[in-house]
């Protein structure tokens, strides 16, 4: 039997909610010009599988209601006009606060067993995925993912069954990285572990261990723990961007006989193997791909600094950047440009090359590649601000979130048309449009907010510089108050220097003595005492902490997401 030999295959980058938004735009030019019917595989990391994962239970439930032949292009279209209402909305509610706003769940992160990781699993289950399927009470399990076509056999595989079918039914890879090993970790609806390595004419991959993952429908065949693994856990998984959230743990699934212990796969953020998703797509064979990158990219600095940490962090960029360049030229010198769209949050700009100094210590002239992005209706300044546009998991305005969707979407067209094949034809009303003659003619005011949205904290007091005065209102009341009455009679007293230097070795015990337990085998009693007091000193910080995050949701998020409407911004501008 001989199937099509056309295989395409979709990657969503990482990047936070802003790669989330960006790829919106994406999809929904995709929609527009008929490609994402063909899609069969759809590759996410990071921020691409939060919204991969979204538009994979829309896609899913339209598949099983309708049979191949009645599924149009405007069905894809209407899934994204959905996703683009319901994702921004959803959002809003600040993912990223709402993280350490319930004193219940910061007071169970006391346990080793719960983590703002494992925090995150739920929200993005309560807020993204759990309601778009109908009468589901309970967080969406990865093998429940499978999709079944309304007229496909109940054994349907995408592997062996879509070569009849006009509306393919995509196979789901959500990215993440061992630990452990170094290498991509894969969750797809019938089984999750590391992928086979890609047939080379070198074996370059030779450590002494690979982690098998289970064959068929894998998780019925895995302990009993694991067959309910649910999808907001996987996409916490690939989104676990490390120093920020816990390494998410996978228990009980493998064991290492001869050294007679378990292995617990320990996942970070799939960016760290790969943060395009690309080489997922190579594993599953595709033969066409369409990648958006809205990653950061490494910039240009004059004059670096050179001292220990900022050296180590500056390599760790260059080393990530190497990946990313890698990867993308890779995929281009093995598959060809006709075979390949590629659009990201940097097309369009402009670029210098830098000459050198003569003999008489004089400059030439530089070599001036200058903007391009009017083309597709972007002003390069807006172009540059995007590309800056912070990597958070807190909530997006509507001008900032439909900013990076008509970005995408508008860039993407011409690129898109080399796989489509479709000519220009009416574009769809899309709520994003609303944006269009402020990206094109940028204003002072709408400049303002997208210099503000490349924060990654102190965004409300930029838009409202006012909040400093009762802030610093509230802090000088406080100390005149609380002075008197409870900070000058515990100065007063001689112990004071002493119960600070006892607290301060106290806390310190708490750091070292955990990491001193495998030299110091005669402290090991205080391993499990440590650790008890760091976890309860922390939920106890977590939890005293709870209190300004519900503020700020309750009181700042709102104001901040009301400065950012379109009709406002609007508002302000025809009002100068």
């Amino acid at each position: 039997m001989s199937y099509p030999s056309k295989k395409i295959g979709l990657a969503l980058s990482g990047g936070g909610l802003r790669a989330s938004f960006f790829h919106i735009g994406l999809l929904a030019q995709m929609a527009e010009q008929g490609l994402l019917k063909s899609v069969e595989v759809i590759s996410t990391v990071s921020g691409g599988s939060i919204i991969g994962a979204l538009y994979y239970m829309h896609l899913k439930k339209c598949l099983e209601l309708k049979v191949d032949g009645d599924i149009s292009d405007q069905d894809y279209i209407e899934i994204i006009q959905t996703i683009e209402v319901d994702f921004l909305k959803a959002t809003e509610k600040n993912i990223r606060m709402n993280i350490l706003a319930d004193v219940r769940k910061n007071f169970k992160m006391k346990g080793a067993d719960y983590s703002r990781s494992h925090r995150i699993a739920e929200l993005y289950n309560d807020l993204l995925y759990q309601s778009v399927l109908e009468n589901s009470d309970k967080p969406i399990e990865m093998q429940n993912l499978k999709i079944t076509p309304k007229d496909g056999s109940e054994n349907f595989n995408p592997k062996d069954h879509n070569h009849d079918r006009i509306a393919k039914v995509p196979v789901l890879v959500l990215n993440a990285t061992s630990l452990n090993a170094g290498r991509n970790w894969q969750f797809t609806a019938r089984t999750m572990g590391e992928p086979r390595s890609r047939e080379t004419a070198i074996e370059v991959d030779t450590k002494p261990i690979r982690l098998r993952r289970a064959t068929g429908n894998g998780y019925q065949k895995m302990p009993d723990s694991l067959q309910s693994f649910k999808l907001g856990d996987a996409v916490a998984a690939s989104a676990c961007v490390p120093g920020l959230f816990e390494p998410l743990p996978i228990n009980d699934l493998y064991y290492d006989k001869s050294e007679n212990e378990k292995i617990t796969p320990q996942l970070v953020d799939g960016g760290v193997f790969d943060n395009q998703g690309i080489e997922s797509l190579l594993t599953s064979e595709c033969t066409h791909f369409i990648i958006s990158d809205a990653s950061g990219q490494m910039g240009m600095e004059n004059e670096v600094d050179t001292s220990p940490l900022p050296v180590v962090l500056r390599v760790s960029s260059i080393l990530q950047d190497r990946i990313r360049s890698e990867g993308i030229s890779h995929l281009i010198d093995s598959k060809g440009e006709k075979n390949i769209a590629f659009i990201d949050l940097r097309k369009g700009l402009g670029s210098k090359e830098i000459s050198w100094n003569n003999k008489t210590n004089t400059p030439k002239d530089d070599t001036i590649v200058p903007p391009s992005s009017e083309k597709f209706g972007v002003a390069p300044e807006v172009q540059e601000k995007l590309s800056l546009m912070r990597t958070d998991l807190d909530a997006f305005t509507e001008v900032e979130a439909y900013s990076l969707m008509l970005d995408a979407y508008q860039m993407s067209k011409l690129e898109l048309r080399k796989l489509s094949g479709a000519s220009p034809k009416t574009e769809t009303s899309w709520k994003f449009n609303q944006i269009a003659d402020l990206m094109e003619n940028p204003k002072p005011e709408y400049l303002k907010q997208l210099e503000i949205s490349q924060l990654l904290v102190g965004k409300p007091l930029h838009a409202f510089p006012w909040l400093w005065a009762p802030i610093i209102l509230i802090i000088a009341t406080t100390l005149f108050y609380a002075w008197s009455p409870l900070i000058q009679p515990v100065l007063d007293h001689s112990y004071t220097v002493y119960a600070l230097l006892l607290s301060l070795f106290l806390w310190l015990a708490t750091i070292f003595a955990p990491k001193l337990e495998k030299t110091l085998s005669t402290l090991h009693y205080l391993r499990p005492r440590a650790m008890l007091l760091q976890r309860f000193g922390k939920s106890l910080l977590l939890v005293a902490g709870s209190v300004y995050f519900m503020f700020y949701l309750k009181v700042i998020n709102p104001m901040y997401l009301a400065q950012g409407r379109i009709t406002a911004l609007k508002k302000n501008i025809s009002n100068k």
